[in-house]
């Protein structure tokens, strides 16, 4: 009877299995995490175009976008030792590149309601002729499971020196001090694929002459061995903390209208 209940009480603290989701939503980080020694390679792509840009005509000759130019990214983690991912990120918007390090405190089980990771880095804008090129973000991840087919992830994130806003001859961090609390949701439609979908909502710190919008993003997740698949269209092209944090997108700010269609694929090795 003793090591029954030495049994039941260690499955109460064994994790649930989590849904296949990796390690971003669409462009959100999750509390999902893989196993030590396990590298991921992220490739991301943002097509500038608006879907609405234009006449319908412009619209069939650009392939709603397709020709158009685009935010490219890449990026590479590391998983050192069992529940601390060690990141590295870089894209062509501001030539931004971003350090993180994202530790599981722990994981949903039976006895525990939900998931809890931080997150912590940096962003380097290497762009010429910026100011305030460097911020620093802290990100807390809570993440509910709901069964075998939804999670809800809500981000709690702090940025430095976040945005831009033209100065003269160059641009200046819209934001000293930028937080926000982005949402995801993520419903399985069959064991290898899901519907993802991401708000992060107005940030109230705004300049009152700053009429901006909520950002969005919604998306199918495709999952094929150790390779993950996302298609989506979003109003918003950020994919870095100290973008996605200020509702707003290389010093513009966002309009509910806009849709760009974008895509990512990781791949676990």
């Amino acid at each position: 009877m003793v090591l029954a209940a030495s049994a039941f009480g260690q499955d109460r603290y064994t994790p649930v299995a989590p849904l296949p989701l990796g390690d971003v939503l669409l462009n959100l980080p999750t509390s999902h995490m893989p196993s030590k020694g396990v590298w991921e390679v992220k490739f991301t792509h943002r097509f500038n175009q608006s879907l609405d840009q234009g006449s319908f005509s412009d619209r069939i000759h650009s392939l709603y976008g397709l020709d158009s130019n685009a935010d490219v990214g890449i990026g590479l983690s590391y998983v050192l030792v069992r529940d601390l991912q060690l990141s590295f990120y870089r894209s062509n918007a501001l030539d931004d590149i971003e350090f993180a390090a994202r530790y599981n405190i722990f994981q949903q089980a039976p006895a525990l309601p939900f998931s809890a990771a931080l997150r912590v880095g940096g962003d380097w804008r290497t762009e010429r002729d910026l100011t305030n090129k460097t911020s620093g973000f802290a990100q807390a991840i809570v993440s509910r499971q709901f069964g075998r087919r939804a999670e809800l992830t809500i981000i709690p994130t702090y940025v430095t020196d976040a945005g831009r806003a033209v100065s003269g001859n160059t641009s200046i961090a819209l934001f000293k001090h930028a937080f926000n609390v982005p949402v995801g949701i993520a419903v399985m439609l069959r064991p290898s694929m899901s519907i993802v979908g991401e708000i992060t909502p107005k940030n109230r710190d705004l300049p009152k002459e700053t009429h901006s919008y909520p950002a969005w993003a919604v998306g199918l997740k495709r999952v094929i061995g150790g390779h993950y698949f996302e298609i989506l269209i979003s109003n918003s092209n950020a994919t870095h903390a100290d973008q996605y944090v200020t509702s707003t997108y290389m010093g513009s700010p966002l309009q509910r209208s806009d849709l760009h269609l974008g895509f990512n694929i990781e791949r676990r090795f």
